[in-house]
């Protein structure tokens, strides 16, 4: 993969990303206006913003064909990111006194790295360590 390549792929995740928090945002913030929890809502649009994120990055960040096998891994990144998501949330408005408005934000802001990882492992698993040998103590690969 050229360099030109990997920021084109990278531009795209971006914007990718920006449109699922902006929506999983608006579910919560507004959610949140109209009485809903933290929890609820979380749960809400994780549902919701899950299977879109994943069509979007399958067509627009990777270009790939789409499959259950790849949503799947797709869902349990995601699904992996949520209990980080959700203490945050907890410690932002249970522990802070924070408002959803607030919180979700910030909460968003500090899941961009894990989501973008668990991204290119589920959409496009060459991950480049995965393509070295680990010799084990004796010299040998494993």
């Amino acid at each position: 993969m050229t360099t030109n390549s990997a920021v084109k792929r990278t531009t795209r995740f971006t914007l990718v990303g920006a449109v699922c928090a902006a929506m999983y945002n608006a579910i919560m913030i507004f959610g949140s206006k109209l009485g809903g929890g933290y929890i609820s809502l979380s749960l809400l649009a994780f549902v919701i913003v899950t299977p879109i994120g994943y069509l979007l990055h399958a067509r627009l960040t990777f270009g790939i064909r789409r499959s259950w096998r790849d949503f799947g891994r797709f869902a349990s990144g995601a699904a992996a990111s949520f209990p980080v998501y959700f203490i945050l949330m907890i410690g932002l408005c249970s522990g802070l006194r924070l408002t959803v408005s607030v919180a979700a934000p910030m909460a968003t802001v500090a899941m961009y790295i894990w989501n973008y990882v668990s991204t290119h492992w589920a959409l496009h698993s060459w991950m480049p360590f995965a393509q070295h040998r680990i010799p084990n103590s004796l010299g040998n690969e494993k």
